[in-house]
């Protein structure tokens, strides 16, 4: 009886394993994948480094599309324009004080335009001296930052080759322009050259003078550059321009223009031997519609030198609209000497 119910239970056991081994494999739990932990930020992404020589820039840029390198080259230039702002600092107000001061009284609306087209010439700015230092990708962020490293030794290196070159440029210029070798469309043209090697010099030296480890202050214009912008300033003030109709005359456009060239600050001649002579064409069509009349004016103005060469041609077109024929006319070669002599003067300087 005793062996039956030990045989009984071995048979219980073995069914019971049996069962278990049916019922599979027992669960395995699975984790999932650890996401590789982003780096942490470097130190140098919230405050540059300050080093002696070196001057530290930052840029950040976002990655699209998966595309890095393109995000990185973006960063570096973030970065690069980073470290042309810390150098522009109060550039602009030491240049202005300068012309002012150099202009004096010689300010008007031409002066001004003239300034500006000058600039408007002027080479941007660019720094010649910088590398990367370091790089870090922000995975969570999905941002690129780059630190780059200006060597402020070479970079004044760089500058002061360029006011040397350009100062060789500009005794060429002087010389011409003291010995009277040039007239009319070409004495305009040298003063201009001129004024922009000045503007450019005043620009690289006031940078010079904020890189300067000593903070040494130089004059961003030498006398000579000063003498000569007063002189080419008030000379182009001087300037007579000349207009003249070609083919029939219609000395509405001629009032029109002399009007809007003198706003400018443009003195007009009627000598026919002027510095610049502008010459015109005009085309009348007119398209009457119920009781309005338009009128279409189109316009040439031939810009020539003084020994009668065409420099420039300049075309325009116009509309005014009236019940009066003779007032639509008006109205049309008013907006049309209106656009010639913006573009004119913007051709002249």
């Amino acid at each position: 009886m005793v062996s039956s119910v030990k045989t009984n239970i071995v048979i219980i056991l073995a069914a019971m394993s049996l069962l278990v081994g049916c019922g599979g494999s027992p669960a395995v739990t699975t984790s999932k994948p650890t996401k590789t932990p982003t780096l942490p930020a470097p130190v140098w992404l919230i405050q540059p480094p300050i080093e002696t020589g070196f001057l530290y820039g930052t840029g950040s840029a976002e990655v699209y599309a998966g595309d890095q390198a393109d995000a990185a080259a973006r960063a570096k230039d973030m970065a690069r324009l980073e470290l042309v702002k810390q150098i522009e600092v109060n550039i602009s107000g030491e240049l202005e004080q300068e012309i002012t001061e150099t202009l004096q009284n010689n300010k008007s609306e031409l002066t001004e335009r003239l300034r500006q087209s000058v600039k408007g010439r002027v080479t941007s700015f660019e720094l010649s001296h910088v590398m990367n230092v370091d790089s870090y990708f922000d995975e969570s962020n999905k941002q690129v930052s780059i630190l780059v490293r200006l060597d402020v030794n070479k970079e004044l290196q760089s500058l002061h080759s360029r006011i040397e070159v350009i100062d060789q440029r500009f005794a060429e210029i002087l010389t011409k322009f003291e010995n009277n070798e040039k007239q009319g469309m070409e004495l305009l043209r040298l003063v201009t050259s001129g004024l922009v090697l000045a503007e450019e010099r005043s620009g690289i030296q006031a940078r010079a003078n904020t890189l300067s480890p000593t903070r040494q202050h130089v004059d961003v214009l030498t006398p000579e550059y000063r003498d000569f912008t007063r002189k080419a300033y008030a000379l182009i003030g001087m300037l007579k321009v000349h207009i003249a109709a070609q083919g029939a005359d219609r000395n509405s456009l001629a009032a029109a223009l002399t009007a809007e060239l003198n706003n400018k600050g443009i003195n007009i001649s009627e000598a026919e031997q002027a510095d610049i002579r502008v010459e015109y064409d005009l085309s009348l069509n007119n398209v009457v519609q119920g009781e309005t009349t338009f009128v279409i004016t189109e316009g040439n103005v031939f810009l020539k030198d003084e020994q009668g060469r065409i420099v420039k041609t300049i075309q325009a077109k116009a509309k005014g609209a009236s019940a009066d024929v003779k007032e639509a006319e008006s109205r049309s070669i008013t907006k049309l000497s209106q656009q010639l002599g913006k573009e004119l003067v913007g051709v002249l300087f």
